[in-house]
């Protein structure tokens, strides 16, 4: 699990994208547009009053910038003050069609991949296991890249545009097996922007049964295990049992820990003919992964490498 930066500008630049299109989708569905003749929405007075509340500048831009510790008393305002979770299915409807399917869902109003951009992050926050990467230039058919609802859509729809809800994850960790439409409270799951330290997970391994003639022909000799943890993210996401998948890369780094080869390959590199590289580039290049800490958003599986490279002695920097 990777920490993710509070962006006051950023979270700015989505509520100003969202306000018009908000605001004027909450002006239509009280006037009536919403529903069917054969298969009306009745808009109840307490989500009257919210939606009348959204037409104020502040009170929407609160909503959709709110911090994310704050999430949680905007949950409980909206429950306390209009009645939902919904008291009839129409509520739910009406809360969903605004936010959700004239907006999130559209990608007109809503662009993901302008979203991620905003957040400048490559690897999934939740497992550092899958790149998040995508394609803007198709036209028709753009990748887009997945966003969990941290408090998920289908139980707080109207926090389905707040900007420090919405987190860059894979289609792994997003799915309905992971986080899907788990509600956090009852998970005890922490928001990425909440954490107190860059990551809050450590590696380590056991290779007592790994094969040293040839160490490279089972990784199932390996025990990838996690020294520290969040237990409901693991438990959520199941780090544990998908890290014991990625043993054959402990394994590699096992073998150049053996002997002199970071000492032999570090002279080498730093004297190279031609080229200069910095102490933190010259690790990278031994353990084959990102060496700084804040870096380890930007490769798959670097936060696994750079704990077994500082158990391994293969790497040394903290920074």
């Amino acid at each position: 699990m990777i920490k993710l930066k509070i962006n006051p500008d950023a979270a700015k630049d989505h509520y100003q994208g969202l306000k018009a299109r908000i605001q004027q989708r909450a002006v239509n569905i009280l006037a009536g547009n919403i529903g069917t003749a054969n298969n009306p929405v009745v808009v109840n007075p307490n989500i009257v009053l919210f939606l009348e509340s959204l037409a104020t500048d502040a009170n929407l831009e609160h909503l959709i910038t709110a911090l994310p510790e704050h999430l949680p008393a905007i949950i409980n305002h909206f429950q306390a003050t209009y009645s939902v979770p919904a008291t009839s299915i129409d509520d739910f409807r009406v809360l969903k069609n605004l936010f959700v399917d004239s907006i999130y869902d559209l990608g007109q109003h809503f662009n993901k991949l302008d979203f991620v951009k905003r957040i400048n992050i490559d690897t999934c926050v939740y497992c550092n296991r899958n790149y998040i990467y995508y394609l803007s230039g198709m036209v028709n058919d753009p990748i887009k890249p997945e966003i969990d609802h941290f408090f998920p859509k289908t139980t707080f729809p109207y926090l389905a545009l707040s900007f420090y809800n919405l987190i860059p994850s894979c289609s792994t960790c997003n799915g309905r097996e992971a986080k899907g439409t788990k509600n956090p409270s009852d998970y005890d799951l922490v928001n990425p922007y909440l954490l107190d330290e860059v990551s809050p997970f450590l590696f380590s391994y056991n290779a007592e049964n790994m094969d040293v003639l040839r160490p490279l022909a089972n990784k199932f000799g390996i025990r990838v295990y996690l020294k520290k943890m969040l237990a409901g993210h693991n438990g959520v996401f199941k780090l544990d049992k998908l890290y014991e998948q990625h043993a054959d890369h402990v394994a590699e780094l096992i073998v150049k820990g053996k002997g002199r080869y970071p000492d032999a390959y570090r002279e080498y590199l730093n004297s190279y003919d031609g080229i200069k590289f910095d102490d933190f580039e010259i690790e990278r290049l031994i353990i084959g992964n990102y060496t700084k800490v804040d870096e380890i958003h930007k490769r798959p599986l670097s936060k696994l490498y750079q704990d077994i490279g500082r158990e391994l002695g293969l790497i040394n920097k903290l920074k």
